[in-house]
């Protein structure tokens, strides 16, 4: 880079006051450097006016100058640029013998003296003028190695998504008529139909009041903001005389959410569970299934904690009154939503922490 000349930090002398000797700057010096200033409309070069003031004002190197700055050293791979050259030098000896053969063609000799020079050419530079350029100062910079990857790599993807499913959940096995049906009209209607029979159902076989079951049916489905169903048609259930499929529905809030759940299983009879990526379902999975390694004997249930990022465990005695919060828990992996595209990433949340012992592993406390 060449050096910048000291004159182009001396502001520009703009004329002078009508005596050779009272010169004048412009009026964007504050050097004092020349001995009468006076505004530049005093000198024989007069300021503009108006739009053309601007002219002035961008040509005026003395405000503005650009700032002194080190170019930017270029990355070189070296260690590939170099292994890729020795693999081309494994190939010379068969293109030289390609050319030296009798039975070559004039075209296919050509050619391969051309590739030969050519690779000498290549190597030439490489050798002579760029890896020279690498391990001077000033030069060429070895490509430097690849980052680690943040320890938070996919949080903020995780957590808008589990934001998300606490307003989300999936109907199973909701009665929606004997035959399929496709219209979406006619299954809204079937599957107010159904959840009604079947708080009906429910409320008879426990000996309640049919009544007051519709009606809190009725009031948990006011709860869905909207629902779509998951499939071109209902089909008929397994171990059920009637048809139905997946129902996705929306809620305002996580309270709401829960509520539906609730009712919906105490008087009905019928599964909704929050609604999970498919990731994070079959890590909620493999949980459960170590979980229940642990509580053979009882009743086994795995919710996500959204604030902590986590899967926690509860546990029960068949037809036991309350459910008791597992010991046991496992973080979710924050690249879990995202480690598809990084190829294999790193699992960075907490690891599974068993308290009581048993068969999930992990550090005890």
């Amino acid at each position: 880079m060449k050096p910048i000349p000291l004159s182009a930090f001396i502001p520009p002398v703009t004329g002078s006051g009508g005596r050779a000797s009272n010169v004048n700057a412009n009026s964007f010096d504050s050097s004092n450097v020349f001995p009468y200033y006076r505004p530049r409309a005093n000198s024989s070069k007069r300021m503009r006016s108006e739009d053309e003031m601007d002219l002035d004002n961008r040509f005026d190197i003395t405000r503005d100058y650009p700032p002194l700055t080190v170019p930017v050293r270029q990355n070189v791979d070296v260690d590939a640029v170099s292994a890729l050259l020795v693999s081309a030098a494994e190939a010379v000896p068969t293109i030289r013998a390609k050319m030296d053969s009798a039975d070559s063609s004039q075209d296919v000799k050509e050619l391969a003296g051309f590739g030969l020079r050519m690779f000498d050419l290549l190597s030439g530079i490489w050798e002579k003028v760029v890896r020279p350029a690498v391990a001077s100062p000033g030069g060429l910079a070895p490509r430097p190695p690849a980052p680690p990857p943040k320890p938070d790599t996919g949080k903020r993807e995780l957590i808008e998504a589990l934001k998300i499913s606490d307003k989300t959940a999936i109907l199973y096995d909701a009665n929606l008529g004997t035959i399929p049906i496709a219209n979406r009209q006619k299954l809204n209607q079937a599957l107010s139909v159904g959840i009604r029979e079947a708080a009906v159902a429910k409320a008879v076989a426990d000996g309640e009041d049919p009544t007051e079951a519709v009606r809190v049916a009725d009031d948990a489905l006011s709860l869905v903001g909207n629902l779509s169903f998951m499939g071109q048609a209902s089909r008929p259930a397994k171990n059920k005389p009637y048809c139905s499929m997946p129902i996705r529905l929306e809620f305002e809030d996580r309270g709401a959410r829960i509520h539906f759940e609730r009712t919906i299983r105490a008087h009905c009879g019928i599964r909704a569970t929050m609604s999970l990526p498919q990731p994070i379902r079959e890590a909620q999975s493999k949980f459960y299934s170590a979980i229940q390694a642990c509580y053979e004997n009882e009743i086994v249930m795995v919710r996500v904690d959204t604030e902590k990022l986590r899967f926690v465990a509860f546990h029960k005695e068949d037809k036991g009154p309350k459910w008791l919060e597992c010991p046991e828990w496992e973080g979710i992996p924050y690249d879990i939503l995202t480690r598809e595209s990084a190829a294999g990433g790193v699992r960075n949340a907490p690891p599974l922490i068993n308290v009581g012992g048993g068969a999930v592993g992990g550090a005890d406390t």
